[in-house]
């Protein structure tokens, strides 16, 4: 019996719902991180003694005997998140333009159709491709040196390392690309189910203005005060 090898378009869209899929658990999972490690990382605005708790809080100084902790818990959590950000940019970048003709009939799109949505995901891939270039030199120390996870340490590191100019535009892009991407999550997957769509878009749409303002004023704050630390 001879095995037919024609093109099976709805073997090709099962697929691409899945790569969709996974794209979409591994970018909320990667937003989560982002919050959640934001969160951590101001309390250093409670104080100095706030912030070397958290930190010798994530480092299981609970578990050690010495009460010193294991920095290699930093290290792996550096790993996890760096394969999550590699699987998460791999699927995302089936979505960008892979030429320049594809490129312009984008820009021709988008001023042919002046969609508020169509220029959110314009955004998110602007800084998608941002984080990709940036979030490698932070996750990188995170694993080469997590014992200088602290008040002291970090402070050093931003103004003495001049790891500000790395970490201010990393702030602003993955807060915007987090906020606009659970957005679009919800949108995609219609989490949640209203007789009036247009409706239910307007409050996501502010819910995530807030959100993304919020983390963003939050990690602004807190990188001042880093600075206001390693200067003094």
């Amino acid at each position: 019996m001879a095995i037919s090898w024609r093109y099976n378009p709805f073997g090709h869209r099962r697929t691409a719902a899945q790569l969709d899929l996974w794209q979409s658990l591994s970018g909320f999972l990667l937003a989560l991180f982002l919050w959640f490690h934001l969160l951590l990382v101001a309390s250093i605005l409670l104080g100095k003694e706030a912030m070397t708790w958290v930190a010798a809080t994530m480092e299981g100084a609970f578990l050690s005997p010495s009460g010193e902790g294991y920095p290699v818990v930093v290290s792996l959590i550096a790993v996890v998140v760096s394969l999550l950000v590699l699987v998460h940019a791999a699927l995302a970048m089936r979505k960008l333009p892979a030429s320049w003709q594809q490129y312009r009939q984008l820009r021709e799109y988008r001023k042919l159709v002046r969609h508020r949505d169509t220029g959110q995901w314009i955004i998110q891939a602007v800084t998608g491709v941002i984080i990709l270039v940036l979030v490698p030199a932070h996750l990188f120390t995170m694993f080469a040196v997590p014992e200088t996870i602290g008040p002291e340490g970090s402070s050093q590191r931003i103004v003495a390392g001049d790891f500000w100019v790395l970490y201010l535009p990393l702030l602003l892009a993955a807060e915007l690309h987090g906020a606009i991407g659970c957005y679009r999550l919800a949108v995609k997957w219609n989490l949640f189910p209203s007789r009036d769509p247009a409706s239910t878009r307007r409050r996501l749409q502010r819910l995530k203005l807030v959100i993304s303002s919020a983390f963003i004023l939050i990690g602004l704050l807190t990188l001042i005060t880093f600075i206001r630390i390693g200067m003094a």
